[in-house]
């Protein structure tokens, strides 16, 4: 499996985890900021930057809990 497809199954997989929790649900970030659950779905979806450190996060945490 190239890089590409692991990283489209990853983005499958938080996509799936983030669609379980209620959209208007918001998460903060640091200690003043807070994004919509439905926001974080876009940025994942759109692969941006912020997008893509969501994947990767989810993912360590993912591999903290199966360790």
């Amino acid at each position: 499996m190239s890089e590409k497809e692991i990283y489209e199954e990853q983005k499958k997989l938080v996509l799936a985890r983030l669609k379980t929790i209620n959209p208007d649900s918001k998460i903060m970030l640091g200690t003043k900021n807070s994004v919509s659950v439905k926001e974080i779905i876009t940025h994942v979806e759109h692969s941006d930057d912020f997008g893509k450190k969501i994947i990767q996060a989810q993912i360590n945490m993912l591999k903290v809990l199966t360790e």
